[in-house]
């Protein structure tokens, strides 16, 4: 019974630790800083982005996420069909093992439909994110300006340039 508590003790502490630095670890999930863009005031959406790295062995899959802020989170990818950008929800995202999955504009990302409240400049939310083998892990998603780019990120302005 003793090592139930002391690995439950542990884990609070690690996780009330990495909190200020705004990453979030499992066993194998490394969560680096989950953000979300600035929306008007009067919006009902809002989106999420964060990059996680799959330290383990085995592949995880993002199975689904949810947030008090709002009535419905659905995962979304962004799917080029016939030339237009659309966004389309998914069943779940891939987490390779020993790799990264980033989860930004442009790309994979969570969606928050039917807002209650919607979150400001600066303000934090909780979502929880429903891994298939990491299992529940709560994040607190920070709300960044909408040119925000998370470190090592780059504009799409810059990855069109490569191409010519």
């Amino acid at each position: 019974m003793k090592t139930i508590q002391t690995i439950i003790l542990t884990a609070a502490m690690a996780i009330s630790g990495f909190a200020s630095a705004h990453e979030y670890k499992t066993d194998s999930l490394h969560i680096d800083h989950p953000w979300s863009k600035q929306v008007p005031p009067t919006s009902s959406v809002a989106a999420a982005f964060f990059s996680v790295m799959n330290h383990g062995d085995n592949d995880d899959v993002l199975l689904g996420a949810s947030s008090p802020i709002a009535e419905k989170t659905e995962l979304h990818a962004h799917i080029h069909e016939n030339g237009m950008m659309k966004m389309r929800e998914v069943e779940q995202i891939e987490i390779p093992a020993h790799g990264t999955q980033m989860l930004k504009p442009g790309g994979y990302h969570i969606m928050f439909f039917g807002l209650n409240e919607v979150p400001k400049l600066g303000d934090s939310f909780p979502v929880t994110l429903n891994f298939k083998q990491a299992g529940m892990v709560e994040v607190d998603v920070k709300v960044e300006e909408a040119t925000y780019m998370p470190e090592g990120g780059h504009s799409d302005k810059e990855m069109d340039h490569s191409h010519h």
